[in-house]
């Protein structure tokens, strides 16, 4: 559990790697409070704070807070600075409405021509997400869940498909760590995980991509529970 009240408490310079553009490095750092739970919807990003912690100017974090705005993670309060959003329950039924239709059509693509290797390593993470569940751990859970979703979209070969995906998840990022915050549901949720590394395995389309429709919109219907 994270004890400081400061959100950007984990952050540090040493995490930088050398190839980024100082930008893309605020970009992610943002991104990666706002995947964790430390930002969430209404806080304000402190510019200033984070570029201090990064070691970089506020250039480079402006022009990420910015990028941000533009991929509907921020938003803009005049006179006031820049928020994370809050996204409404519609706004993300229509996002996952989407959502579910891309990952269809990438559980199709990873049965048809995903390696083996792929699926090996899509299998080796839900059983890593058993460990989390039998602890009832939802912090280690969330971030394998990412993980998994992300080498599961990569596996489908299409970097069209990819990077439309991570457009739309990147502003589920709002909303689905509420989803998935109950044991019980951290549980079904990787029930469902089996049920589609099971179909890519057999290398089923039709039984993958229905797998994976049903997870999204289940993924949903968990959020909107959640009140």
């Amino acid at each position: 559990m994270r004890q400081s009240n400061d959100p950007y408490a984990g952050l540090s310079g040493e995490t930088i790697r050398p190839i980024q553009t100082l930008s893309r490095i605020a970009l992610e750092a943002i991104e990666r409070l706002i995947a964790d739970g430390s930002l969430k919807s209404g806080d304000r990003v402190n510019e200033s704070h984070l570029a201090e912690l990064l070691g970089i100017s506020r250039g480079p974090v402006r022009e990420a807070v910015h990028s941000l705005e533009q991929m509907g993670l921020l938003v803009s309060v005049t006179n006031r600075g820049m928020f994370v959003r809050a996204l409404s329950l519609e706004e993300a039924q229509h996002l996952y409405e989407l959502r579910s239709a891309l990952a269809g059509l990438a559980g199709r693509l990873i049965a048809v021509r995903g390696t083996d290797e792929d699926i090996n390593t899509l299998i080796a993470l839900v059983h890593e997400m058993d460990m989390a569940v039998s602890k009832d751990d939802a912090e280690t859970y969330f971030r394998l869940n990412l993980d998994f979703h992300e080498k599961l979209i990569g596996a489908a070969g299409n970097p069209a498909l990819q990077a439309t995906y991570q457009r739309i998840v990147k502003q589920l990022l709002l909303m689905r760590r509420r989803g998935l915050v109950q044991a019980h549901n951290i549980r079904i949720s990787n029930e469902e995980h089996r049920v589609i590394v099971d179909a890519l395995r057999m290398r089923d389309a039709d039984a993958a991509e229905t797998a994976m429709r049903i997870h999204v919109e289940n993924g949903f219907k968990r959020i909107a529970d959640a009140g």
